[in-house]
């Protein structure tokens, strides 16, 4: 519906935007619509719409609060970085994070550092005759020091990177990274959160 709102020597152009929103599945299909009229003079007007201002509000304030002295875990528990001789660490979704309860994503902290990488560690099996059958070498590495509107210091993106992965003819790797136990190592007004990461090398 254009509409001129204003008059033939002084036109104010505007338009209904209508916004319909569907549901359905086990229920019969229900369907809600907004519109918003716009106009070329920067006014608006709510027309009929299900959802009002006041239903937003109750929405947000339904949204977890953060607690920067409650530090969670976020990312994968465990995964896998070796099997079967073959590398399937994705350091792109492969990594956990000890950041404030109440948040979801490291992106909603500021201020991040890094990242870092420790030296490398390696753990290898041999046989009764000394001949190495595999190896695995890796770093962790991480980021730190992301807060909460400059309270706390955090950690995301903490997993390792690959530096060797060994194995004899006859022989299988595997290796697995698991993260565990998000403490706060500060206090409650000064919080530090961190994150054990722990490796586990196999071979057979």
């Amino acid at each position: 519906k254009p509409v001129n709102y204003g008059t033939s020597a002084a036109p104010i152009g505007g338009v209904d935007v209508q916004v319909s929103v569907s549901s359905h599945g086990l229920f019969e299909k229900t369907t809600k619509v907004c519109t918003m009229t716009v106009k070329g003079d920067g006014t608006s007007e709510l027309g009929t719409c299900e959802h009002s201002e006041s239903d937003d509000t109750a929405v947000a304030s339904e949204l977890p609060a953060i607690d920067p002295s409650t530090v969670v875990q976020i990312g994968k528990e465990i995964y896998e970085a070796i099997e079967d001789n073959q590398p399937t660490l994705n350091t792109t979704v492969d990594w956990a994070g000890a950041v404030p309860e109440g948040v979801t994503s490291w992106t909603q902290l500021e201020n991040w550092k890094g990242p870092v990488q420790s030296d490398s560690y390696y753990i290898e099996f041999k046989n009764f005759v000394g001949m190495k059958l595999t190896k695995f070498a890796w770093r962790f590495a991480w980021k730190y020091g992301g807060d909460v509107k400059g309270v706390g210091q955090y950690v995301t993106e903490a997993g390792i990177e690959i530096d060797t992965a060994y194995a004899y003819l006859s022989e299988h790797l595997d290796v697995q990274v698991q993260s565990l136990k998000p403490v706060n190592y500060g206090t409650s007004a000064a919080p530090v959160g961190g994150v054990d990461i722990q490796v586990s090398v196999s071979s057979h």
